[in-house]
């Protein structure tokens, strides 16, 4: 009975233990999703002189397709009107972050939501 218990015990931890790798690279895929979807927001908006309605849809459908909540996903840019050539647009991402992780080993918490920070220049023309 004993024996039985400790090999309970000790199954668990096993798997805690090959598990948790495999939830690290998960998270961090989410960050990178996160980031080259800034990135890509970014660079379109540099055109355009805005962060228009359309690339917002386009990034929130992109972002959705790898398990974000729609409402949840909240991009921000630097300005709400056009700015001409040579201004600098800075755009924002956030989504939630998941809680992968059963068990915190360190004494600092976790960030709650994924961030991703793009800047560039206008390459607007009339």
């Amino acid at each position: 009975m004993k024996a039985t218990v400790l090999r309970a015990l000790f199954m668990w931890l096993v798997l805690f233990i090959i598990l948790q790798p495999i939830f690290t690279y998960i998270d961090y895929l989410l960050d990178l999703q996160v980031k080259a979807n800034t990135s890509y927001i970014t660079q379109k908006a540099a055109t355009e002189g805005m962060v228009t309605a359309s690339m917002r849809s386009e990034v929130i459908s992109n972002l959705r397709a790898v398990g974000f909540p729609e409402n949840s996903i909240e991009i921000t840019s630097s300005t709400e009107m056009i700015l001409e050539r040579k201004q600098r647009i800075d755009v924002y991402v956030t989504a939630p972050r998941v809680n992968l992780f059963p068990y915190n080993f360190s004494g600092v918490s976790q960030p709650t939501r994924y961030y991703g920070h793009g800047s560039i220049m206008s390459e607007y023309l009339d």
